[in-house]
């Protein structure tokens, strides 16, 4: 028997495991949500990021190594393991041509469309550009701009994970290298070794090439992180196999989570303090690898141990969504940066704000790019299966999705409208100021109704499609589509034209909504399992009737004044959009349950 396949049958003992192991999804997640925060956290440190909030704090210099010595790390273990499972049963040809086709899309529209846009706003915000993004795209693409290199901004992952998904394919041509290179690994990190090697590798290299390099994140001159990153990804992926060395992160992972511990406030010590730089660095360089490695031990030994079996609808939901989620995010939260800030928000409110359309929006972009299939490869998603079978209704109980989430923008953008308009009075403002001239940030009010009324109107079709659906009746169906098409036209154009603009009183074409809740009710009335529903929608048009007649001083004149027309508006506001989600939701799992019994086409 050869040398080579002595090895490789002493190494891989196990049967080829499945494509997926569930702590390392686990953590790829949490390691991607953990970048977004940080990345929010560097719009307020003291360090040269792209843009940054009016408020910074000098503490997050030493509360940012919390995760910055190992979260990039992990990832890219992470990332290495995860190649190699999924190489179980692919020939190197066909693994190299798979990576290809899930990054290099991502990475060339990523550069080209959603890197442009960060790099813009911080070309202004430097005070090194004044003209407009066509302007701004010109430069960087034109010959002064290619000379200085394509910015790929947060791309740099990418492009090191296209690189070194090349260097092991290029090991997997090699199998008898691989082998070998297994069992020595296999070997080094033998018992308490797991600890100890790669916190000996991390000093090594932290001492030599950490001063040459530093890191860069340009791929030709990064050596440090070079021998770091890419040290890790093989690290991943050669031992991601290897029972042994999970069993041994296991069973010394409450000493990795000791040793993390207090090597942490040591770090922040040195960091802070003037003299942690003594000795050439190296007792700072020390504590560094040390807290590295131990707590990406920690965290692969507690995940190995408790996460393997933790699967379910929110792991796969996440790890579908998380490339789209790091190619968004940054350019998202840019943007978030630039247009709240000029409202001087507190600093923590400002940080949830940031916080939360980050994430929300990010999400958003994954909701809408993952339903079209010809822009899926672009987001980090790949094409959908070739479908098997039509899905009943699949069109019109979307469009009603589309309904369900309209209140809730609508909702958002007044929220952000608020919170970014210091001293706005909810009794006797309207909510159509946010989004006027007075307001600090009119844009924000304004694009999430223009965007709510696009989405009332594709609401509207799904409500007329789901009542001829449900009962066959055109006449009705028809109506209640034009009335909801009627209501977005006029949220739409009222958002473009802020009052006073006298193109403004396009709202009015929204006051049509309120006959929907009876033709809702006049179409779905023979469906008696349906009868809270009906209910609602009557109950809806009784209350919206009442607050038309007190708001419009046709009764009780003087309830509704100066000092309290903000709260009637309010409350009117509320039950004229908000219906429209609840009814949307009832009558789409309707559609699916008659699905259920019927076989109709779409």
């Amino acid at each position: 028997m050869a040398a080579g396949s002595t090895i490789d049958a002493r190494v891989t003992r196990t049967p080829i495991p499945s494509a997926r192991r569930n702590d390392l999804d686990w953590i790829r997640v949490a390691a991607f949500g953990l970048l977004i925060l940080y990345h929010v956290a560097l719009v307020y440190a003291p360090y040269d990021w792209h843009v940054h909030s009016a408020h910074t704090f000098g503490w997050l210099h030493e509360a940012l190594l919390l995760t910055n010595p190992w979260r990039l790390t992990l990832l890219f273990l992470v990332s290495g393991a995860a190649l190699r499972l999924m190489t179980a049963r692919r020939t190197p040809g066909r693994t190299l041509r798979d990576r290809a086709g899930r990054l290099l899309p991502p990475l060339i529209f990523g550069t080209l469309v959603l890197v442009p846009i960060q790099s813009w706003i911080e070309a202004l915000d430097k005070g090194g550009f004044t003209g407009g993004f066509m302007d701004w795209l010109g430069h960087e693409f034109g010959p002064t701009g290619l000379s200085n290199g394509v910015p790929v901004n947060h791309l740099w992952f990418i492009v090191y994970i296209a690189v070194y998904s090349g260097v092991a394919v290029a090991l997997m041509t090699r199998p008898a290298l691989m082998a070998r290179m297994e069992a020595w690994l296999v070997r080094a990190t033998a018992g308490w070794r797991v600890l100890i090697v790669p916190i000996a590798w991390l000093m090594v290299i932290r001492i030599v090439l950490f001063p040459i390099f530093g890191i860069t994140n340009r791929l030709t001159w990064d050596g440090y992180n070079h021998f770091l990153s890419l040290g890790a990804f093989l690290f991943g992926f050669l031992l991601v196999r290897q029972d042994s060395v999970w069993a041994g992160l296991e069973r010394h992972r409450r000493a990795a989570a000791l040793i993390a511990l207090t090597a942490l406030p040591i770090m922040m010590a040195q960091a802070a303090h003037p003299g942690g730089g003594a000795w050439l660095g190296v007792p700072r360089a020390v504590v560094f690898a040390i807290d590295q490695w131990a707590v990406m031990a920690a965290i692969l030994g507690y995940g190995s141990r408790y996460l393997r079996r933790a699967s379910g609808p929110a792991l796969r939901y996440l790890v579908d969504a998380t490339f789209t989620l790091y190619l968004a995010h940054q350019t998202v939260l840019v943007v978030a940066v630039w247009f709240i800030r000029p409202a001087n928000l507190p600093a923590p409110l400002e940080a949830l704000t940031l916080v939360g359309i980050t994430f929300g929006v990010s999400l958003l972009i994954y909701e809408v790019v993952k339903r079209i299939g010809p822009i899926r490869p672009l987001w980090g998603l790949k094409p959908l299966p070739a479908p098997v079978e039509r899905t009943p209704y699949a069109r019109r109980r979307r469009l009603l999705i589309v309904g369900m989430a309209a209140p809730l923008l609508a909702l958002a953008a007044v929220l952000v409208g608020v919170a970014t308009y210091p001293g706005f009075d909810h009794a006797r403002q309207y909510l159509s100021e946010l989004g006027g001239a007075s307001a600090p940030l009119p844009l924000i009010f304004n694009g999430g109704i223009f965007i709510a009324g696009l989405m009332c109107m594709a609401a509207g079709l799904g409500f007329g499609l789901a009542i001829h659906g449900l009962t066959g009746r055109w006449i009705v169906a028809s109506l209640t589509a034009v009335v909801f098409i009627l209501a977005g036209v006029g949220l739409s154009v009222s958002s473009l034209y802020p009052w006073p603009d006298p193109r403004h009183m396009a709202i009015n074409l929204g006051l049509g909504i309120q006959l929907a809740p009876l033709l809702l009710l006049w179409g779905l009335w023979s469906h008696v399992d349906l009868r809270r529903l009906k209910i609602f929608l009557f109950i809806t048009f009784v209350v919206m009737a009442i607050l038309t007649v007190l708001t419009k001083h046709l009764v009780l004149p003087g309830t509704v004044n100066d000092a309290n027309v903000g709260w009637w508006e309010r409350a009117y506001a509320i039950i004229l959009v908000g219906w429209v989600g609840v009814a949307a939701f009832v009558v789409e799992r309707r559609l699916k349950t008659h699905a259920g019994r019927h076989n109709p086409e779409d």
